[in-house]
């Protein structure tokens, strides 16, 4: 017999998955109180979220001092689980030092509509649960991944089995490298925060590759030139500002701070965005034009002064649109309701098709941005990709 309930499913994608917990936080309330306890709780959820926004990882579960937390690569999660104990070194509640452990792991899931589902996220929390105090533990997946992108040291741990995980694990202990200190397969090629520099999103080698084996196909290349030339414009989107062209050097002092919350693996790709691709009420606002390997074409960002700006500006879409209440979905390409991540992100969502071409265009309520993004075609399969696009790319604008 068939479930009521439905759980869709987006294709599987590789992240990295961050735990952390507070140590010995029970024998704290039993000793301090509960007042104590409530203190050192809300101080300690406070930092971990601060880092998190930083390096643009996105809140998926939080449950009592336990936080998980998923990034768009392995390199991202060791830079906030560093990030976290270095913040948490400098703090204390009532004199007492806040004590966390933190568990990494990266490896392919599927993004349902109850959450992550794979292997991956089980192994995240084991190792979180071996990870003493002031200590992140990673596997050797991770190790591999990121031993050349960061300065980082790792030191092994020795082999561990882990609860219900069938065959043993390597574990090591990771630890940042001070500034300007080399070792072997480390180059100190960005710094840690507190120290903390933009994270690397998910390279862009794939697009450079697709493009050149098209330029090199001698009958095809003028058909990926042409292709890359004729980018949608944004005009069939929300109705424009007409406020007239953004001059002067770009970035300007906005569209620098707009551009910060990208996505890392956007921001290449982005520029000043033209008239006719502003909203209404916009402060600033940026076009991305996506290599032909991604699944959208264009993504613009538009940051509004006021929150009420930003309401004004979706509702001009659903009312153009005469979009219906609803849930966006594989299966539902046009309706307009909400999204939440977490306690990370939420906004408006709004799907439909106009003029050849599907649109999905979502808020991020608190920090009063609108984005939008466009493929062209109708067909299922353009909603579907345009769909799986978002799923991921929703994730990781970093917090202000």
């Amino acid at each position: 017999m068939e479930s009521d309930a439905t759980m869709t499913m987006s294709a599987p994608r590789t992240n990295g998955f961050l735990f952390a917990d507070l140590r010995d936080y029970t024998r704290y309330v039993e000793s301090r109180g509960d007042r104590a306890a409530v203190v050192l709780l809300e101080h300690y959820r406070a930092l971990v979220r601060a880092a998190v926004a930083q390096c643009g990882g996105a809140e998926i579960k939080t449950e009592g001092d336990s936080f998980y937390v998923v990034f768009p690569s392995a390199s991202t999660a060791v830079q906030c689980g560093l990030a976290i104990l270095a913040a948490v070194a400098e703090q204390s509640t009532e004199g007492v030092p806040i004590r966390v452990g933190i568990g990494v792991h990266a490896g392919e899931t599927v993004e349902t509509s109850e959450g992550y589902v794979g292997s991956a996220v089980n192994m995240a929390a084991r190792v979180c649960s071996q990870a003493r105090a002031g200590e992140l533990l990673v596997t050797d997946t991770v190790r591999a991944l990121v031993r050349t992108m960061l300065p980082v040291r790792f030191t092994d741990r020795r082999v561990r089995r882990l609860k219900g995980i069938a065959e043993p694990v390597v574990l090591y202990r990771a630890e940042a490298l001070p500034e300007g200190v080399e070792s072997a397969g480390n180059p100190p090629r960005r710094r840690i925060i507190g120290r903390l520099a933009t994270p690397s999103g998910i390279p862009r080698t794939t697009r450079v590759l697709v493009l050149l084996v098209g330029l090199l196909i001698g009958g095809a290349a003028s058909g990926y030139l042409l292709i890359a030339a004729q980018r949608p414009p944004g005009g069939t989107g929300p109705t424009p500002a007409g406020s007239g062209p953004v001059s002067g050097t770009f970035p300007n002092a906005e569209e620098a701070d707009l551009l910060d919350q990208v996505p890392a693996e956007l921001r290449d790709d982005c520029g000043r965005a033209s008239d006719d691709d502003a909203l209404l009420g916009a402060i600033s606002s940026l076009r991305c034009d996506l290599g032909l390997a991604a699944d959208a074409d264009t993504v613009w960002y538009h940051r509004f002064e006021t929150a009420q700006g930003l309401s004004n500006a979706l509702s001009l879409v659903m009312q153009r649109e005469n979009l219906q209440r609803g849930d966006c979905g594989p299966q539902v390409p046009r309706a307009q309701g909400n999204w939440q991540v977490g306690s990370t992100h939420s906004g408006r969502l709004l799907c439909y098709a106009a003029d050849g071409r599907t649109w999905i265009t979502w808020s991020y309520d608190a920090e009063r941005i609108v984005a939008r993004a466009v493929r062209s075609g109708v067909a299922p399969d353009d909603w579907l990709g345009l769909y799986e696009w978002w799923s991921q790319i929703r994730l990781f604008l970093r917090g202000a």
